[in-house]
């Protein structure tokens, strides 16, 4: 006891350990959750900074770029220009000379657009009168022109660059009524310029109508350009703004970049490969919109890990990107992370051993507590395994138990008589090795059969080469997880006896009935016996349990015992019964029933004679009794009585054929007759060799003589 008690404490401090760890594991992973919810938090806050920011850089940007074309769009829609322009083009589609007039304002508007140049930085204001000594070539880098639809120079500030590319990709546009940009290119002297396109239309003609030239300025990207890409204020160490393009396959930096060893790189001189979905300005350009972008971990142009956002810049094929070190973002993050779970394991450690230590006291108490308990407990067991050992031996059966190998474990004092051995002779010995008078011979098998099926097995056998009858009980025991059969024999061949001399007796109780029946009604001799057999075969066709058997059977054969209270007279004659003589002979199935209603039998044969005359609907006798409500056995002897009292030949008539005397029960079933013996009377008859079996029913009886 006191070893089982200590087991079952280390088993409980095994369970306590495993759920302390399990608890401890719960306890961590909710601690990782709420770290990681709180990285994600903080990963979530960067992401609103950076969108912020970009947000704000993107608007100053596209605020630049309207006024750069709200001063292209004013020079496009100037009248004088306009009506210059639409002269010039009405003149070269005539080939037509330009008139001194026309030099006039050509003059005129190039002065004009010299004003229009300084005041906007077309052009550098050191020089405003663009005087440029002969010996100081002047290179081409900016300024203001007038071009035909072809693209050819009308009137243009002095020094003014090639407009080929602007105007070039004006068309490619799809020549619109807007403001175009093309750049940030690269210059003659490899400066950063910018080119602005407006289309000139007519002074009589609409947006609609084609173009008759176009305006187009190329400006240095100035540095206040540049100076939009800071966003003021900004708190981040290693943040960078930047524009990129995707050019044919490549991604070109529009801005000045930095290098790994600190040298700045000037803009449009870093170009890396477009396909490259690792690059942080490849995924902004894939995920820019112009008022979201995505948002991932990728590597800059230094292929550094960096995260990064983008967003589209309006009427341009520009994307802003913005970056920070992930090492930056990510290390604050991955520092408080680690200490929200530095805290958290702490904090699960100090709990999990106050647990255990306190367990550890309270075990130290219950052990020598139970260590008590036990020998209380032994004590009781001792005293009850006592009792029970008593009360087992006091009872006339014998009682056996085997564990699951089949071992004898338990016997009582008539279970050890029958082996002719002591009780502690049997425990461990197997079944088939022991013989007694009241072991079966296949009790091995039945204690089998119970540890599988787990129920309980009870079974009759008369045993060989012995008159004993046995009844044995196998009933599965699982006590403590061992698993075992209680087997309970008792010797029954007393009680065997007297039920077959009981079954005996009333067979030739039955017997002398049915031939008294018989005597008294000549016209309907072997009647009973008739309707006994027929009712038999229908139960047995049906699958019934041997007690509805018997009671169908011995029902059709004493249903007519009513019959010796009716007068002789009225049995005998053949014809010509009043009414009143009718129900006396009807109602001697109800006579039947009295008279047997004192006598035992193992099924309600009386109460079956009563409902013979029941019919299906309710119709009959007793009145309402109908359907499922009549016992089966009475509506067996129903059919049974109907169809040999229709199929048996008497002395005035012939018997009807079985097969019509079935087809007429067929018609009225559901009505008069339960339909399943219906059919398995026609069963029988027509698969059963019923017919060959009952041809005699047939055959008429010589008549008795009075």
């Amino acid at each position: 006891m006191t070893n089982s008690s200590t087991g079952k404490t280390m088993t409980a401090g095994g369970v306590l350990a495993i759920l302390v760890i399990l608890g401890a594991v719960a306890a961590m992973f909710l601690a990782l959750r709420f770290a990681q919810s709180e990285a994600d938090r903080d990963s979530l806050v960067w992401q609103r900074q950076m969108a912020v920011v970009i947000n704000s850089r993107e608007v100053a940007l596209e605020e630049w770029l309207a006024e750069q074309k709200k001063v292209m769009a004013r020079l496009a829609e100037n009248p004088s220009l306009r009506i210059y322009l639409g002269n010039i083009t009405a003149k070269n589609a005539e080939a037509a000379a330009p008139s001194q007039d026309d030099q006039a304002q050509a003059a005129y508007l190039e002065n004009q657009m010299k004003a229009v140049a300084l005041q906007n930085g077309y052009v550098s204001a050191r020089d405003p009168d663009y005087q440029v000594k002969a010996e100081l070539p002047q290179k081409s880098i900016s300024g203001l022109a007038l071009t035909d639809p072809a693209g050819q120079l009308v009137v243009s500030t002095p020094h003014m660059p090639s407009v080929i590319r602007s105007v070039a990709d004006f068309l490619k546009r799809g020549a619109g009524s807007e403001v175009i940009i093309s750049g940030p290119y690269l210059a003659e002297d490899g400066t950063p310029v910018l080119g602005l396109i407006a289309p000139v239309f007519g002074v009589q003609d609409d947006s609609s109508s084609p173009a008759i030239g176009f305006a187009v300025g190329i400006k240095k990207v100035p540095q206040d350009f540049y100076q939009k890409l800071r966003q003021p204020g900004d708190t981040s160490a290693t943040a960078k703004n930047y524009l990129v393009p995707k050019v044919n396959k490549a991604v070109e930096y529009l801005s000045g970049m930095r290098d790994q060893r600190g040298v700045d790189l000037p803009p449009l001189s870093l170009t890396l490969d477009g396909g490259n979905m690792s690059l942080a300005a490849v995924y902004a350009l894939e995920s820019a919109g112009e008022n979201t972008g995505g948002f991932a971990e990728k590597v800059n142009y230094n292929g550094e890990k960096v995260l990064v956002t983008g967003r589209k810049i309006k009427d341009t094929d520009w994307v802003l990107v913005r970056t920070v070190d992930s090492a930056e973002v990510l290390g604050a993050i991955k520092a408080r992370k680690r200490t929200i779970i530095w805290i958290a394991g702490l904090t699960i450690l100090a709990v999990t051993i106050a647990i255990l230590l306190v367990w550890r006291h309270g075990v130290s108490v219950r052990v020598a507590r139970s260590a008590e308990q036990q020998r209380i407990l032994a004590r009781k067991y001792e005293k009850l395994s006592h009792f029970l050992q008593i009360v087992t031996d006091s009872q006339p059966t014998a009682i056996a138990a085997v564990d699951h190998e089949g071992q004898y474990n338990f016997a009582n004092i008539q279970a050890a008589k029958d082996t002719g051995l002591a009780r502690d002779q049997m425990m461990g010995q197997k079944i088939s090795a022991l013989k007694g008078a009241f072991i079966s011979p296949h009790a091995e098998q039945y204690v089998r059969q119970v540890m599988t099926d787990h129920q309980p097995l009870s079974v009759l056998e008369k045993l060989p080469d012995s008159q004993l009858t046995i009844k044995s009980d196998y009933v599965p025991l699982n006590v403590d997880q061992e698993k075992g059969v209680l087997m309970v024999t008792e010797d029954i061949s007393e009680v065997v006896r007297e039920r077959e001399l009981k079954e005996a007796a009333l067979k030739n109780l039955v017997s002398t009935l049915t031939m008294v029946i018989d005597s008294r009604d000549p016209y309907s001799a072997r009647h009973s016996e008739r309707v006994a057999k027929v009712s038999l075969a229908i139960a047995v066709e049906m699958n019934m349990d041997d007690v509805t058997r018997d009671t169908a059977n011995i029902a059709g054969a004493l249903m007519n015992l009513g019959k010796i209270l009716v007068p002789r007279e009225l049995l005998t004659r053949p014809k010509g019964l009043s009414e009143k003589e009718l129900a006396t002979v009807r109602n001697s199935i109800m006579k039947s029933a009295d008279m047997l209603e004192s006598v035992e039998f193992d099924g309600p044969v009386v109460e079956t004679l009563r409902q013979i005359r029941a019919n299906w609907d309710g119709s009959g006798i007793p009145e309402g009794l109908q359907g499922e409500d009549i016992l089966l056995s009475a509506r067996i002897v129903s059919v049974a009585n109907a169809f040999v009292g229709m199929s048996s030949a008497r002395a005035h008539r012939a018997g009807m054929d079985m097969v019509q005397a079935a087809t007429l029960l067929l018609n009225d079933a559901d009505r008069i007759y339960d339909r399943k013996p219906v059919t398995a009377l026609m069963n029988y008859l027509e698969n059963k060799d019923g017919l060959d079996q009952w041809r005699d029913f047939g055959v008429p009886l010589p008549e008795e003589a009075e």
